[in-house]
């Protein structure tokens, strides 16, 4: 069987199970069993694919058809400029959250001293809320070298997985990984005695009733802490928003990513605490992140 007949088998198999890209997803596994980038694929269709690749193949091929999500299978994903890897049990980083990075990274850049990003100075501290992967830390610490970051998850694998991601990424001695949760009070060891620069956050936003009726790569796979936001989908930003007097430091900058309805609830439930709120969409035109300066009279 040559690559090219491997690649279209692969391809009708994937589509068959309702698998939506199932053209590029093909050309993704088969390059990564081969081991090459997927781009080169085409100038070596018509070489034969070996008895081991595809077993290998084949393995990951039943596991893609059972809705296993492509990111658990290769093993890792990238992530605005930065390498992750993944594992069952640990959310796996979206694309609308790498949007959320590049809103930060913009709005730093705008500012002013000292949030800028052409003057850091030493001593800046990030605050990423329910890491994950640890994916908004560790791409918010290789784009600000000045600045140093914790990132914080409930899940003790999350945790270590994150602390993982900040050393394969060049960050790891700028990064503290702890457990954690946004209903706590943040413990001395974060602070340092003084609050944060920036808070990050793509908390979970589902709206409970409905996690039942997600694709199956999410609900059967991302873990149910990372999606479930409560009866409304609200409770995390509720708890963050109480506590980020404790978190952020007066003219801080905060940026969370929110459900595509939950815009002007969001922003209501922050504006006790911040001001100068905006909503910015995704490249789909939903809304999807919501960033703000923490007021002056809340620390």
């Amino acid at each position: 069987m040559t690559r090219a007949e491997a690649l279209e088998r692969l391809r009708a198999r994937l589509e068959a199970a309702g698998i939506e890209s199932a053209d590029q997803e093909a050309v993704w596994l088969l390059a990564h069993v081969l081991r090459m980038p997927p781009g080169s694929l085409r100038a070596s269709r018509n070489e034969p694919l070996a008895p081991e690749h595809e077993d290998t193949l084949e393995a990951m091929a039943t596991r893609r058809e059972r809705h296993e999500p492509l990111q658990l299978i290769l093993g890792d994903v990238p992530f605005h400029g930065v390498t992750l890897q993944v594992e069952p049990g640990v959310f796996i980083p979206r694309p609308e959250t790498e949007e959320l990075v590049e809103a930060v990274l913009e709005t730093l850049s705008a500012a002013r001293p000292p949030l800028s990003l052409r003057a850091p100075g030493p001593g800046h501290r990030l605050l990423d809320l329910g890491t994950g992967t640890g994916a908004i830390a560790v791409a918010l610490l290789r784009a600000l070298p000045d600045w140093t970051g914790v990132a914080v998850d409930r899940s003790p694998v999350a945790v270590a997985l994150a602390a993982r991601n900040g050393h394969r990424n060049g960050v790891g001695e700028r990064l503290r990984a702890v457990v954690g949760d946004f209903a706590s009070p943040a413990p001395a060891a974060w602070l340092e005695d003084r609050p944060f620069d920036l808070v990050a956050s793509n908390p979970p936003y589902i709206p409970r009733d409905v996690i039942p009726t997600l694709m199956p790569e999410v609900r059967d796979h991302d873990p149910l802490e990372a999606l479930d936001g409560g009866p409304d989908g609200l409770d995390a930003f509720r708890q963050l928003a109480a506590r980020l007097p404790l978190w952020l430091r007066p003219g801080g900058l905060v940026a969370l990513e929110i459900g595509a309805d939950q815009a002007d609830t969001v922003v209501g439930i922050l504006s006790p605490h911040i001001r100068d709120a905006r909503v910015l969409s995704d490249r789909a035109g939903l809304p999807r992140i919501v960033i703000g300066i923490q007021r002056s009279g809340d620390a």
